[in-house]
């Protein structure tokens, strides 16, 4: 009968230590796996956050604003279209006045820390990013940083293309 208490007494002790490993977001967290922290954090600090579905993937997609760019944030590595476990901030530029190369986009990419730019041949197109892994939550401060280095760099983009895009 002791045996049995003691198994009981070890069991219901651990079962609220199980509970907390299954949580996807810890209280007062920002994870991907819970879009709405991210929201959240993204109010707080001052932007605008509207929660939406990629159409592509279907994933949650969030649309905001910094430094006069519009961006997105996608969701990545979930599963059903829900418990994701990292963000990837985005913007594009489309508008190509013939200016826009893989040149370009290296020459950001061999400089800058943290975001990454790319181009597409097929539309001429940059996209500039910038992935962040929510995995475990980051805590409202790690993640007003994490927005914090997007806006710099955003910020340092019109000196970026002014200083090397040759006009025309």
């Amino acid at each position: 009968m002791r045996t049995v208490t003691l198994a009981l007494a070890i069991g219901l002790s651990a079962a609220p230590a199980m509970a907390a490993d299954t949580d996807p977001c810890g209280k007062d967290m920002v994870c991907a796996s819970a879009p709405q922290t991210v929201v959240e954090a993204l109010q707080a600090a001052g932007y605008k956050a509207v929660l939406t579905r990629s159409k592509q993937t279907s994933n949650p997609m969030i649309e905001s604003a910094a430094s006069g760019f519009n961006f997105h944030i996608f969701f990545y590595e979930c599963e059903n279209n829900n418990s994701c476990a990292s963000l990837q901030f985005s913007t594009s530029f489309n508008n190509d006045d013939g200016a826009n190369s893989a040149e370009l986009a290296n020459k950001w990419n061999s400089e800058k820390r943290f975001s990454q730019m790319s181009f597409d041949p097929s539309d001429k197109s940059l996209n500039f990013a910038y992935d962040v892994s929510t995995l475990g939550g980051l805590s409202k401060k790690n993640f007003a940083d994490v927005i914090d280095w997007w806006e710099t760099m955003l910020g340092q983009l019109p000196d970026f293309f002014k200083t090397n895009i040759k006009s025309k």
